[in-house]
């Protein structure tokens, strides 16, 4: 009899994104590039100590002997296909899951739940980064902590108890990525309990999509905002494109001074009501500035100007340029003058020259060689010009960057010195203030990164990295009163900052303060109309509150602004839980015109058709019409569980019951932690007029987390809502 051991080992699961769509395109060159892929992953694996046990197609199956190995192969993976994809016209990009565990090994295999859990987590998982369980986390330092981003508890197929779930990235996270991956995790929440049977009906919070503004959002008077736009170079032969960079940057700096103007990136997505351009010409030993300002909304111009002068006084004629704009920007919008701060340093032309390269590289996607480059252009800059400050200041972050990506000790310490050096030469700097507090927090300092923090926010209180750095840190700390009262202190002295209220409002929202969230997310919209993100936010806090009325003004909006397949039937859906099945079945219709062979929006439009008397004929037809889509998915995937519900449904709303109950038959004895599946079970008992396990299919729906507000809503419940067993089940509590 062979023996079995027990030993705690850390399990890796990794899978090729897009394989299929690959081997449909060109199948020789998929087989290759899973040959690339394979290469690169088991290359790194080895290096780390780990063991591959398993190729599943395009999925690996991986273990290691502790948590620190299998997270560092796994962020050595994305770094290695980050620089593959640079040299390769088709990228390879992979999710990876990892949870550590006891397992059972014998005869050479291992066996257990928690090798479950981590092929669990590998779906779930943002192509750039990790995706680790709780156990992972809690075992990681304080620095690896800080580049994780919560994912929730989202329902794991075949896992019974739920488990926190975290995003770990190799690279620092940016504000728009951090939001991206809070709203991707709100779109796991609503498919996990969707009501309109198909998951896929809540992709509803997409970054990027741009709303028009409801009627009942009015803009706040005396704060403004402007739109920092391109910086064109006219002349690339003859002039290298880094000096657009300086210019934008000394027309950033220059305008922040002014109190109640707020200036955003195109990037930011938000839209200011203003927006500013500018270009750099060279001709000969000339270089001519210019820049346009312009309404958004009209078009009309409402200031610019042009400079000439010599390549080599670029600082003073970027400095002119900047306070022409911020005295044009002033007039029109009737706001105090605040002159210029005047320069400790005048940097030395050629150190500016390697600074602005050095700037360059910076506002690359992150990797070693791109950081290399970085810091010795900054050094480069300093070997010229040893009390520039700002190339000090630069060197600090790059290290620090640099640090992130390959895990050095050496590199904090450098990191630091250099933002120390930095600090010396000009001590109202604050970016170096903000970036010591990211460092020290990294490194566990937590009490002189909150010095750090502070300090940034007393050289400029308007600063909302630094607020948003201290709210963080103490949420990590599961201090609440005190990230509390840090946003109220943001606002409190800048009441008409946008960024302050949206960062405030992702705050209420992941901390369950929906009521307060949605007021913070319509005064980011009151203060700036056009902004994405904060309709986003607010759309989510919506339909976390049931308010399916006014979740379907602005995505009906949303829809009619930028109108695609998935917008319109999120739009659809919101009427449909509103019971407005007119407009439903409306916007399915126009889904369906966009992508007609998608069984989901054929299904929907058929449950809304159901809901309308005079066009039962027609719905019938439909449901025909639906059935053919859903076979043709079938055919590709017979095991589609999400497909097999609907045509379950379908077949149960057709009268042929029989049929419908082998289909339901075939999924219902599988153990699912998906409460959509038995609440569309329960929908087709009902149908099917098997009311005991109806009522048994739901009460297992309400039991796995499905919401009970989506359950009063769903129309298919009517004919037993005043049933006690239904009432009971629903507890009187709607929400």
């Amino acid at each position: 009899m062979s023996q079995e051991t027990t030993r705690r080992l850390a399990i890796m699961f990794t899978d090729l994104v897009g394989y299929s769509s690959m081997m449909g395109a060109d199948e020789h060159q998929a087989i290759e590039q899973l040959h690339e892929y394979r290469t690169i992953l088991c290359s790194v694996i080895e290096s780390h100590e780990g063991t591959v046990i398993e190729f599943a197609g395009d999925a690996i199956f991986a273990r290691f002997e502790n948590t620190t190995a299998a997270v560092n192969a796994g962020l050595e993976i994305q770094q290695s296909l980050t620089r593959y994809n640079k040299n390769h016209e088709k990228g390879l990009h992979t999710r990876i899951g990892i949870h550590v565990g006891d397992v059972v090994e014998k005869e050479g295999s291992i066996y257990g739940d928690d090798i479950n859990i981590a092929a669990r987590l590998e779906p779930i998982c943002d192509p750039r980064g990790v995706c680790i369980s709780e156990a992972v986390y809690s075992e990681l330092d304080v620095s690896l902590k800080d580049k994780c981003i919560s994912f929730g508890r989202p329902l794991l197929k075949n896992i019974g108890d739920s488990l926190e779930v975290f995003n770990l990235f190799p690279g620092p996270i940016t504000r728009q990525k951090r939001l991206q991956l809070e709203l991707k995790r709100v779109r796991r929440y609503l498919s996990d309990h969707s009501a309109v049977s198909v998951p896929l009906t809540f992709a509803l919070l997409v970054v990027g999509i741009i709303l028009i503004v409801p009627a009942f959002i009015k803009p706040t008077a005396d704060v403004h905002n402007v739109e920092l736009g391109e910086i064109s170079n006219l002349s690339p032969q003859g002039l290298p494109a880094y000096y657009t960079i300086g210019i934008a940057d000394e027309i950033h700096t220059r305008l922040k001074l002014i109190p109640n103007l707020y200036i955003s990136s195109i990037e930011d997505d938000i839209g200011g009501e203003a927006i500013l351009t500018g270009s750099i010409e060279k001709t000969g030993d000339t270089v001519r500035l210019s820049y346009v300002i312009k309404d958004r909304k009209s078009g009309t111009e409402i200031g610019g100007a042009s400079i000439e002068g010599k390549l080599e006084d670029m600082l003073v004629l970027q400095g002119r340029l900047a306070d022409n704009v911020a005295r044009d920007l002033t007039s029109e919008f009737n706001l105090r003058p605040v002159p210029a701060k005047p320069a400790k340093h005048q940097a030395n032309p050629e150190a500016y020259q390697y600074y602005l390269q050095a700037r360059e590289y910076v506002k690359r996607p992150d990797d070693p060689q791109t950081l290399e480059n970085a810091i010795s252009l900054y050094q480069k800059a300093l070997q010229v010009d040893d009390e520039y400050a700002a190339a000090f200041a630069g060197l600090c972050e790059a290290y620090w960057g640099m640090y992130l990506l390959v895990r050095q000790n050496d590199l904090v310490d450098k990191a630091v010195e250099a933002c120390l050096m930095a600090e010396t030469l000009d001590a109202e700097l604050t970016e170096v203030q903000v970036a010591l507090g990211e460092i020290y927090k990294g490194r566990g300092k937590l009490s002189e990164s909150i010095d750090a923090y502070n300090n940034a926010i007393q050289i400029e209180p308007r600063n909302i990295s630094a607020y948003v750095g201290l709210a963080e840190l103490y949420t990590t700390l599961d201090n609440h009163d005190l990230a509390e009262q840090t946003y109220q202190r943001a606002l409190g002295l800048q009441p008409g900052n946008w960024e302050a209220w949206q960062t405030y409002g992702n705050y209420q929202f992941n901390t369950g303060q929906f009521n307060k969230a949605e007021k913070s997310f319509r005064k980011v919209i009151a203060l700036t109309p056009d902004n994405v993100n904060a309709y986003s936010g607010l759309g989510a806090v919506l339909l976390y509150q049931g308010d399916f009325k006014q979740a379907a003004r602005v995505f009906d909006e949303q829809a009619k602004f930028r109108p695609s397949a998935t917008m319109l039937s999120n739009a659809a859906t919101m009427y449909y839980y509103d019971g407005d099945y007119k407009r439903a079945a409306g916007m399915y219709e126009k889904a369906i015109e966009l992508e007609p062979e998608q069984c989901l929006y054929w299904v929907n439009l058929t449950y809304a058709l159901h809901q309308i008397k005079s066009r039962q004929v027609e719905a019938k037809k439909t449901d025909s019409q639906a059935l053919s889509i859903c076979d043709r998915e079938l055919e590709i995937n017979p095991g589609n569980r999400q497909v097999l519900l609907m045509k379950s449904r379908l077949l149960a709303q057709m009268g042929r019951n029989d049929e419908a109950m082998a289909i339901a038959n075939t999924i219902a004895p599988v153990n699912s932690s998906d409460p959509d599946t038995p609440l569309n079970l329960s929908l087709i008992y009902l149908q099917c007029n098997e009311l005991e396990l109806a009522q048994s299919a739901l009460e297992e729906a309400l039991k796995q987390g499905y919401p009970k507000f989506l359950v009063q809503a769903e129309p298919g419940f009517a004919p037993v809502r005043h049933e006690q067993w239904f009432r009971s089940l629903l507890g009187g509590d709607h929400q």
